[in-house]
Formats: C-alpha cells, sequence, structure tokens
C-alpha cells in the first residue's frame, strides 16, 4: 500500500511582506513597552490623588519625600557640584590676575635693582679717579665703555663708544685709575678706535717710579701675547728690579708725565751686548676691560724750556 507524500507548498516571501512583518514586530515591541509605563504613570498620578482625597495626605506626602529624596540629593549635588566649579574657576582666574599682577611688579623691581646696581657701579668707577684728579686738576676726563675687541693679523684694536662729538680725537689716550689703556688712533661721530699699549707699533716715554731710571715702554714680539711691554734703552747701570713700577715720562709722547704703565715682573741683560731690558706687565687688565676715561685735556711736560709747548700740545692732539 503505497503512501501519499504530499510536498509543502513553499510560501512566497517578498519585499512587502518582510517589511510588514518586521513593521509588526516592532510594533508589537513598542506596545510591550509602552503599556506598562503608561499604566505605571497612571497609577503614580491617580493613586497619590485619590489618596489625598480620602484624607491620606500626610501619608502621601511622606512616602513622596521618601521616594523623592535621594533624587533631590542627587541633584543638589550636582547643583553644588556646578557651585563650587563655577568658584573655583573665578578663584583661579583671581589667583591668574594676582599672579601676573606680581610678576609685573617683580619685573620693575628687577629693573630698579639693575639701575641701582649700575649706579653703584659708576660711583665706584667714579670714586677711582678722584685721586687721579686731586693729583692733576688739569685732567679732563670722558667716561666711555669698550665695545668691542677686534684682532687681524697681529693688530688689535679697541672700539669705545664715544667719539668726536663728545670730544674724543685721534691722539687722546685712554685709561683707567690703574693705568694706561692706550691711545685713540681713528674716531668717528659716535665712535672711537683704541691702540693697546702693548702692540707693536706703540711706544711711550717712561721712567721707574722707585729710581727715576729712564727709558722707552714698547710693544714687542718677544712678550706681546702674553699682553706685556718691553721696556728698552735703558742705561747699562740702571737702578731697576721685579716690582718696580714704570709711569710715563711725558717726553715726546702722547701721554701726560705720571700715568702708572705697569709693574717690572723681569729684567733682561744680553749677554752679546750687556743691553738691558725689562718686561712690564701693564696694571690696567687689558683683557678684560669694559669702562674707561678718555683723557681731553691736560697739560703737556715740556722738556725743551724753549717754548715748545704749544708744538707739544698740537702732538697730543693729533
Amino acid at each position: 500500500m503505497k503512501r501519499s507524500h504530499t510536498t509543502p507548498t513553499p510560501k512566497k516571501i517578498t519585499a512587502q511582506s518582510v517589511t510588514e512583518g518586521v513593521g509588526h514586530e516592532e510594533e508589537s515591541g513598542l506596545r510591550r513597552i509602552l503599556i506598562p509605563v503608561l499604566i505605571a504613570a497612571v497609577l503614580c498620578t491617580a493613586i497619590p490623588t485619590a489618596l489625598i482625597a480620602a484624607g491620606y495626605r500626610e501619608p502621601v506626602r511622606m512616602a513622596v519625600n521618601t521616594v523623592l529624596t535621594p533624587v533631590r540629593s542627587v541633584i543638589s549635588g550636582i547643583g553644588d557640584g556646578v557651585r563650587d566649579i563655577a568658584a573655583y574657576i573665578t578663584e583661579f582666574d583671581a589667583l591668574k590676575a594676582e599672579n601676573e599682577r606680581l610678576r609685573a611688579q617683580l619685573a620693575t623691581m628687577e629693573d630698579k635693582i639693575r639701575e641701582a646696581e649700575l649706579t653703584l657701579e659708576e660711583n665706584a668707577f667714579l670714586e677711582e679717579f678722584l685721586e687721579l684728579k686731586e693729583n692733576h686738576d688739569d685732567y679732563r676726563f670722558l667716561k666711555c665703555e669698550i665695545v668691542a675687541a677686534e684682532e687681524t693679523g697681529y693688530k688689535r684694536t679697541l672700539t669705545l663708544n664715544a667719539g668726536a662729538g663728545e670730544g674724543a680725537a685721534v691722539g687722546y689716550p685712554v685709561i683707567t685709575a690703574s693705568g694706561i689703556v692706550g691711545r685713540i688712533t681713528e674716531v668717528g661721530t659716535n665712535w672711537a678706535k683704541a691702540e693697546p699699549i702693548t702692540e707693536l707699533s706703540s711706544s711711550v716715554g717712561a721712567y721707574v717710579e722707585r729710581t727715576g731710571a729712564m727709558g722707552v715702554a714698547e710693544g714687542s714680539y718677544l712678550c706681546r701675547d702674553a699682553g706685556q711691554l718691553l721696556l728698552s734703552y735703558l742705561e747699562q747701570d740702571a737702578d731697576i728690579t721685579v716690582g718696580d713700577r714704570v709711569r710715563t715720562s711725558g717726553v715726546n709722547s702722547y701721554y701726560p708725565r705720571g700715568l702708572l704703565i705697569g709693574e717690572v715682573t723681569e729684567v733682561r741683560i744680553d749677554p752679546a751686548t750687556s743691553e738691558k731690558t725689562a718686561v712690564i706687565t701693564p696694571t690696567s687688565d687689558l683683557s678684560d676691560l669694559r669702562d674707561v676715561m678718555i683723557l681731553t685735556d691736560f697739560a703737556i711736560y715740556d722738556t725743551s724750556g724753549t717754548g715748545d709747548a704749544e708744538e707739544d700740545a698740537e702732538r697730543a692732539g693729533d
């Protein structure tokens, strides 16, 4: 006996049926969510209202407060947090403004302190020249600074920040209270070039302060690199020793008499010629100078006794 086998007819699926099915499923899900919510909302409104109408106002109030208190605490905490943040921002802005004010005040105080320090330094520098001025009332000074030191080949030049506009001229001596620095060789409106006394082209009449022995202090290849100069043309029997101070003689010189040149650090005698020379270390540290003075006027030492002071004066101003 044969069993009849019936093949189920496949259900036809279309885009419309899929869309409708999805729509029905979503609508059903929304209903399942919304209905309980609506019921709960109605109950939350209706029940308290009915209880209040029935005379249970106080229990309802207590219950509402019990439910709402945590919520109120959370809201209050949020409000306090917002107020704290606002207060912090306000305080931060105030502290920032105060910090900027203090910074500006500190910068002003630092400027005043620096000005005071510069004034003290300048006063100390000027005080060093008081004794020199007291001993030489004919001296006229022009204060300036060394703003650059250039060295090309075997020549070193100092640049000063004062020139013809301030009264400087070629040939004027440049000094410190400790001694000679050099002399001006070139001048502009507001600048001047000076040749240090240790340069090979520099020479100045000199004498030993202790004994009066005469010679010529001049730049030399033998000691220039060490920042020194040589005292030459000494008599063979000249009384000179290490530690003696050497000053300008003012004879046939751009420099007035009596300016300190330096101290003797070595005495040499040539074994072949018996010529005596001495090495002089300048008392002005030429490697570390900033503030200097230009001698703009001084009395000329006249050695001729025949009225050649005018000629010497012209030489000092050349």
